[in-house]
């Protein structure tokens, strides 16, 4: 999967978040980083974030560079334990819906 695709995927899944009436706000929006601070109904907060590990890529060709992906859930433990799994269940239904593979690496191409 190429990182834009991903990117695409994730900002679609922010915005199915607040049809859902939560609460977000895109806090880091820059290549390789994206965090987002996403508030349930009750009020409960949690920061879900994508990080790309650009250091550490393999070059592929002259135009292509490959790179692992992380992603997770930043959240208070205990009270923002039950939000923080619903999220990234969340997460993961919305990625299986629209892309049947997970992939832990990303491709990308070199402007």
């Amino acid at each position: 999967m190429d990182l834009a695709t991903f990117i695409r995927l994730y900002q679609e899944f922010l915005k199915e978040c607040e049809q859902n009436g939560w609460m977000v706000e895109v806090l880091i929006e820059e290549f390789g980083n994206y965090l987002a601070a996403i508030t349930n109904v009750e009020g409960v907060e949690v920061q879900f974030y994508i990080e790309l590990d650009i250091e550490n890529c393999v070059h592929l060709s002259e135009s292509t560079n490959q790179s692992r992906l992380d992603y997770g859930v930043i959240r208070d433990e205990g009270k923002g334990d039950q939000f923080a799994k619903q999220v990234l269940d969340e997460f993961h239904q919305y990625w299986v819906k629209h892309i049947p593979k997970r992939y832990s690496s990303f491709i990308l191409y070199k402007q």
